[in-house]
């Protein structure tokens, strides 16, 4: 009763986290929701609820669909792949990507060959399956952690606000793929142990109902895992809130400790306007060229927008997590990001489009590029 209980609550709480998904797709206007972890998380949702009815309720004959649905899961390795794959590059859907498939489909077939055959022959053609669906999951392993360690666990950036955010994807990387691993773990082990070594069994399924509980729970409670890494410029496009990088602004209280007078009745002139302030410093960086000027300074922000430099000075000390040189890098990249959507290599080169946007080394954008938005310009502008 306890394992029915286990599994039916778990299956509920997926179907939830499917609905969550589609919600926060839904209500981020530009976000890219990776759909393989929706397909990976709906479909172990119909899994949990099946295994559920089928321990609730063993009067109804429902083992076979019970066991085709398993089957099935065998077609998701490549989309746990694609998933970390995907969420490094942000690729749209390629019919490249269809060749992953080529193998769950053939073990379907080996699968269903063992319906239409002697007891015998069914047997062997079940223990065959079990162990080349272990061969196929270890080599998906093992590439999916090179991939992983290389262009996630491993991934820098100099904006602290882009480095946040790859460290919420690196604990989330890990996270996921060590659950996935323990899951074929406690498939693998309970099938061996079982009465009918070399087929997959079904003991232990409530260990594997826990694991998927906590990846369903996790994606609920930290919603900014689903937007990937470039989530500087997704805000910055949504345009939804009257300051979008709330990422880089400090609005509770101060970076660093006032120490000075003059700082100290600053900030009593400054507090009522900080929002203020900001959305008209977003407007700028966003709705103009001005940071295309590769020797802007705080003083000329102050001029163009008829603002005390004094309060812009002491905005960009006080309130933003990151230094003014990388907030210009920032502003910088994103209209960088913007020229490659509309095409801009198609007849320039990058030394063109690093000094267009502002840049005056061209090897400082290229690092800056990387670092924000985690791909060169080149694999950047592939996607458009």
């Amino acid at each position: 009763m306890l394992v029915s209980i286990i599994l039916f609550v778990t299956a509920a709480i997926g179907f939830l986290c499917t609905a969550f998904i589609f919600g926060e797709n839904k209500n981020q206007e530009h976000s890219s929701i990776n759909k393989y972890l929706i397909i990976i998380i709906a479909v172990n949702a119909v899994r949990l609820l099946f295994h559920g009815i089928s321990q609730a309720y063993p009067e109804i004959e429902i083992s076979k669909l019970v066991n085709i649905i398993d089957v099935g899961i065998t077609m998701l390795m490549p989309c746990y792949f694609l998933y970390f794959e995907n969420l490094v590059y942000e690729n749209k859907f390629e019919l490249g990507n269809l060749f992953h498939f080529i193998v769950p489909i053939l073990l379907g077939i080996l699968f269903a060959a063992a319906f239409f055959s002697s007891p015998e022959k069914a047997d062997l053609f079940k223990k065959i399956f079990f162990f080349v669906v272990i061969l196929f999951y270890s080599i998906y392993a093992i590439i999916g952690f090179v991939m992983l360690y290389k262009y996630v666990w491993r991934r820098n950036a100099g904006i602290k606000a882009v480095q946040k955010q790859n460290e919420l994807i690196k604990n989330w990387s890990i996270f996921l793929y060590f659950s996935f691993l323990l899951i074929t773990i406690i498939r693998v082990i309970s099938s061996v142990v079982s009465d009918r070594p070399g087929t997959f069994s079904n003991n232990y399924f409530w260990m594997v109902a826990i694991v998927w509980l906590g990846i369903f729970v996790k994606i609920i409670l930290t919603p900014k895992i689903l937007h990937g890494y470039n989530i500087l410029n997704k805000a910055i496009d949504a345009g939804i809130e009257n300051v979008i990088l709330r990422g880089v602004w400090h609005t509770e209280g101060t970076v660093l400790p006032i120490t000075s007078e003059k700082d100290s009745k600053l900030e009593k002139k400054i507090n009522p306007l900080l929002m203020t302030y900001l959305h008209r410093i977003e407007e700028l960086s966003f709705h103009t060229h001005a940071f295309r000027n590769p020797d802007l300074t705080l003083d000329d922000i102050a001029v163009l927008l008829n603002i005390p430099s004094s309060h812009i000075n002491y905005i960009f000390k006080y309130h933003c997590n990151e230094s003014f040189t990388d907030y210009k890098k920032i502003i910088r990249i994103h209209d960088a990001t913007k020229l490659l959507e509309g095409g801009y290599l198609d007849n320039q080169k990058v030394e063109s489009l690093a000094a267009a946007v502002g840049f005056s080394s061209y090897n400082t954008f290229i690092i800056a590029f990387k670092n924000i938005t985690g791909v060169t310009t080149l694999e950047y502008s592939r996607r458009f």
